[in-house]
């Protein structure tokens, strides 16, 4: 059996233990001789009161049991091993940064739509080709802003991207070597000394030298894609064109002999943006591709991570150990029984036999924000431990009540802010504004705050007219139904009077019946004239109560055409409350979707703790 050529020993520290170990041999080496010395001067029977278990023999074997377990235990410890474990050691070293140039003239239109539409594009392409690592993104104008530092989160910046604009930067121009000196601080701040450095532009000023051979000379690698065409375009503004100092309209053109010499001084690639994906291929390709150092050049790439072998030697020392005494075998047994101990991972709590391999190293907020930005919101909620975030998720879900309750003493303008959108969306706008002012209060330049206040308080002064509608409708309902009610009793009067009226004649015709039976033998002429007299009496009541008739008739349809009204004006006002309450809704959903406006304070704030301030003599 060969020994491994690259045998060797994780611990060779532990052969120090052989020493004691000798020096435990030798002294009961010196103990037998001295006890061999007194036999021979001592009788027989004297021995066992001079000699501790003089009587009693005994060989080598146990001494020779101790070395031997003893070294097998002392080798083990030591940890021989001759095998490396594969690890992919330069995976979490593959460090890329992006600098996207958002100076005004990447509004040029020679590319359809714009070049700065064709470059987010053509950046969120890059971001999903990439394999692994860790990937920042910075935007350069007059000065450089950090977007998002070097994280493995690609969602994160897949997010942002679409709000880039020129119009996020504080001030103009095209200071590519502030870009370059914050993607030197950022590559250095997270411990990476070969990273890549990727820059999309349309152009290059040659007083950026100096600063690329800084960054070559940090052991960093630059690369440029180069957006837009040999011919230009004019970059269109509000009302007409972007114009230069004397009034010429401005003509940005891509200088490609510009920005390869500049990609060649910095060890990396100049590409073009193709209609394609091979661009995206090349550059893909080139970050992929790991620099190791020149020692280690040409060589098979393997993880200083050996197996270790030595746990296999106790397997030896168990049976040795089991020669010794019973409290050898008992600490044999309890060598059998102890548990062995196996690899831990993540589980899922619903179903904690299976493994989740894709969340194993996530913190919970970690795995809180993948789900919020997944859509998952009730799961992000149930995740997150910061409050805050908790309470993104809460609103973001539609659950405004608990969202309302993790915001109820807030902290900082944001804060306030998002606690204003909350009861906004419950319906309560006083509150709602209370809380848009204290944002502002504590931040005079939360644009966002100040938009929704206004949107708010027009919502608020259109309920107050509805409310207001809604009361004199009803006070003109409530008249409605007391004159009703008046008009009802006059009728009941009116109709009682008649009554006795038809009564009282009733008794007239019988008395007058008497009295032609008791002066039949009168007059006959007097007899028809009483008679003729009576008829048209009848006639006279027959003809009231049929106007009467006629008139409660007429009332009846006027009630009737009355409710109809107030039906129609009922229904047309909850139409327009619908609506009302439909254009409330669309208003506030544009309230939490605009992280370009939180992007743009955030660069505000950042460029006036600058010193010098100032835009660029060409800001484009």
């Amino acid at each position: 059996m060969s020994i491994p050529q690259q045998l060797h020993f994780l611990r060779p520290e532990a052969f120090y233990a052989f020493a004691p170990l000798l020096l435990f041999v030798v002294l009961y080496l010196t103990s037998k001789a001295t006890s061999r010395s007194w036999k021979a001067v001592c009788d027989d029977k004297l021995l066992p009161y001079i000699l501790t278990a003089g009587g009693k023999k005994s060989g080598m074997l146990p001494i020779v049991l101790i070395m031997l377990a003893t070294s097998l235990s002392i080798v083990a410890l030591a940890g021989p091993v001759w095998e490396k474990l594969p690890q992919p050691v330069f995976r979490e070293e593959s460090a890329l940064v992006i600098a996207l140039d958002l100076s005004q003239s990447m509004h040029a239109s020679d590319i359809k739509p714009s070049r700065l539409e064709r470059a987010r594009l053509k950046l969120l392409d890059l971001i999903k080709a990439r394999k692994g690592g860790q990937t920042a993104l910075i935007v350069y104008a007059a000065t450089a802003f950090t977007v998002t530092p070097l994280t493995d989160d690609d969602n994160t910046i897949a997010n942002l991207v679409p709000s880039l604009e020129p119009e996020l930067m504080p001030a103009q121009g095209s200071n590519i070597s502030s870009a370059l000196e914050l993607a030197t601080e950022l590559l250095q701040q997270s411990g990476i000394t070969h990273g890549d450095v990727l820059v999309i532009t349309d152009g290059m000023p040659k007083s950026a030298s100096g600063t690329i051979d800084a960054l070559t000379a940090s052991g960093h690698r630059l690369s440029i894609m180069g957006i837009g065409t040999l011919e230009g375009g004019p970059v269109p503004l509000s009302g007409g064109f972007l114009t230069d100092t004397s009034g010429a309209i401005v003509i940005p053109r891509l200088e490609p002999a510009q920005l390869q010499k500049a990609a060649l001084q910095g060890s990396g690639i100049f590409v073009s943006m193709q209609a394609d994906d091979s661009d995206i291929e090349k550059l893909a390709d080139l970050f992929a591709s790991k620099r190791i150092k020149t020692q280690t050049e040409g060589t098979e790439l393997e993880a200083d991570i050996w197996q270790e072998e030595g746990h296999w030697l106790l397997l030896l020392v168990l049976p040795l150990v089991a020669l010794w005494p019973r409290r050898g075998w008992l600490l044999c047994l309890a060598l059998t029984t102890l548990p062995v101990p196996q690899p831990a991972y993540a589980l899922d709590a619903k179903q904690p036999w299976l493994v989740d391999t894709e969340n194993l190293w996530l913190s919970p907020d970690q795995k809180a924000m993948k789900a919020f930005n997944a859509g998952n919101a009730e799961q992000a909620a149930e995740l997150f431990k910061d409050n805050d975030w908790k309470a993104a998720a809460h609103y973001r879900a539609g659950n405004y009540e608990k969202s309302n309750e993790l915001l109820a003493t807030p902290e900082s303008s944001t804060g306030y802010y998002n606690k204003g959108n909350v009861l906004a969306k419950l319906g309560n706008y006083e509150d709602a504004i209370k809380a848009y002012d204290d944002a502002l209060n504590m931040d005079p330049d939360n644009e966002d705050a100040r938009f929704n206040r206004e949107l708010v308080k027009k919502a608020m002064e259109q309920q107050q007219q509805q409310q207001n509608s809604q009361q004199q409708d009803s006070s003109q309902d409530q008249q409605q139904q007391q004159d009703s009610q008046q008009q009802q009793s006059q009728d009941q009067s009116q109709q009682q009077q008649d009554d006795q009226s038809s009564d009282q004649q009733q008794q007239d015709d019988q008395s007058a019946e008497e009295q032609q039976n008791a002066e039949e033998k009168q007059d006959q002429l007097t007899d028809v004239n009483e008679q003729k007299d009576d008829e048209s009496k009848d006639e006279q009541e027959q003809e009231q109560s049929d106007a009467q008739q006629a008139e409660e008739q007429q009332d009846t349809e006027e009630q009737q055409l009355q409710a109809q009204q107030q039906d129609e004006a009922v229904e047309k006002e909850d139409a327009e409350t619908v609506e009302s309450e439909q254009a409330i809704e669309q208003w506030l959903r544009r309230i939490p979707d605009d992280p370009g406006g939180l992007m743009r304070r955030k660069f505000i704030y950042q460029y006036r703790q600058m010193p010098n301030q100032a835009e660029s003599t060409e800001p484009w």
